[in-house]
């Protein structure tokens, strides 16, 4: 299960989740994005960490104004319920520029039932 309140996202650990993201300018305007931008999202165990819980599968088309963020059952599969996780979302631009437009925010994880 996905539950989305603001920026903290919670999700049952081992499920897949889509999450469609948009990184919005000071006007209210949705960026589109250029040949050779990219679009990076990361799970840590903490803000300013080196120790990474996942890298992030978006997807999205050049002229987008919208990302696909994916989640895989193996994303979190062995993560730990107790521990809180932090991710954030950014842009590298093609010209080097790097835009955050989703701050360090909580990624908790659930836990299960089911098992396969």
């Amino acid at each position: 299960m996905l539950i989305i309140n603001g920026s903290v996202i919670s999700l049952t650990r081992g499920d897949s989740a889509y999450i469609t993201l948009s990184a919005i300018d000071k006007g209210g305007n949705a960026y589109a994005l250029q040949e050779g931008d990219k679009v990076r999202v990361q799970v840590r165990y903490a803000p300013n960490s080196g120790v990474l819980l996942f890298d992030g599968d978006v997807t999205y088309d050049v002229g987008s104004t919208e990302f696909m963020w994916h989640i895989y059952p193996e994303d979190t599969k062995e993560a730990n319920v107790k521990q809180k996780y932090y991710w954030d979302a950014q842009i590298e631009f093609a010209n080097g520029d790097v835009m955050t437009f989703i701050e360090s925010s909580l990624f908790k994880l659930r836990d299960e039932v089911s098992e396969r």
